[in-house]
């Protein structure tokens, strides 16, 4: 549930002058989690943010907006997979947000949109690398984007990675994706939906995996089904790691539950995660994971 604050101070009633709004939003998340490392211990997290947006227009139509976010508790990431990196710098205690992260500005028009947010946009191909601008435009089922690093000195960029590009076509039944940057590395997505039920993709990444510290390409296959309240998927990759992967879901009446098992790699290992979420309404909502390691988070989650 979003709050609409109304900027009055300088929108006494004025022939000519647009309103502009501000916009709060915010969100909490609370629980225990465990890495599922030896010796690990169960550790309570919690944080809170709140963002400000504000947006306006100018007499002529152009779109204009900036955006601020107010952060403090601890950093977790609660993908289930990734459990075991809450901890970074490997002091015990997990990770520390910071106090405040300055958001991006936008302007937008006939021309498209252009964001700007030093070191705060992801280059497309690749988000290890952030860069300051972005400029998005779209006609049609067509539509792209690219980014670039301006303040940087390039001295993090052995490969390039200072500008990235995605070009999108979506004209159903069929999506193609294109991400590339230049590093010469690329990226290509191709959705088929064969009908209601039933969507195959195909995806092909020339950085895909690593293999004795060089980099290879890698291509998956990936069918997924949906029937009602059930839905499946089954991918086969041509690399090292997750050369197989099956995962099943259930969602109903607020709950949602998931699990997935793949080839954890070439010896045949296989890795686990079972997920579950229940949506209590208002904002709020349970979350539950687990893998094979033993690794685990219970929580909840609350937007406002």
């Amino acid at each position: 549930m979003k709050k609409v604050l109304f900027a009055t101070t300088a929108l006494i009633a004025t022939a000519g002058v647009a309103s502009a709004d501000i916009a709060l939003s915010g969100g909490a998340n609370f629980g225990i989690l465990s890495n599922g490392t030896a010796g690990a211990e169960v550790q309570i997290y919690n944080n809170a943010s709140v963002t400000a947006t504000m947006t306006s227009a100018t007499d002529n139509g152009l779109e204009f907006g900036a955006s601020v976010t107010f952060r403090k508790g601890d950093d977790v990431d609660l993908d289930v997979g990734d459990l075991g990196k809450n901890d970074s710098d490997n002091d015990g205690d997990i990770d520390q947000l910071g106090d405040i992260s300055f958001g991006n500005i936008f302007l937008s028009g006939a021309f498209g949109t252009l964001t700007i947010d030093s070191d705060g946009i992801d280059n497309l191909m690749d988000d290890d690398f952030s860069h300051d601008m972005m400029y998005e435009y779209s006609v049609g089922s067509l539509s792209f984007g690219v980014t670039a690093d301006i303040d940087n000195d390039y001295a993090d960029y052995a490969d390039g990675e200072r500008f990235s590009l995605k070009v999108e076509y979506d004209a159903a039944p069929v999506k193609v994706t294109l991400l590339a940057d230049d590093s010469s590395d690329a990226d290509l997505t191709v959705n088929y939906a064969l009908n209601d039920m039933i969507g195959l993709r195909l995806n092909y990444d020339t950085d895909g995996q690593t293999v004795a510290g060089v980099a290879e390409a890698e291509t998956i296959i990936r069918a997924s089904i949906k029937s009602g309240d059930l839905s499946g998927h089954i991918a086969f990759a041509d690399d090292d790691d997750d050369q197989w992967e099956i995962g099943v879901g259930y969602s109903a009446n607020g709950l949602t539950l998931g699990a997935v098992i793949a080839e954890n790699n070439g010896s045949g290992d296989t890795e686990t995660d079972l997920t579950a979420s229940y949506d209590l309404g208002g904002g709020a909502s349970l979350r539950a994971a687990t893998n094979e390691s033993g690794a685990y988070f219970l929580g909840a989650a609350l937007k406002f």
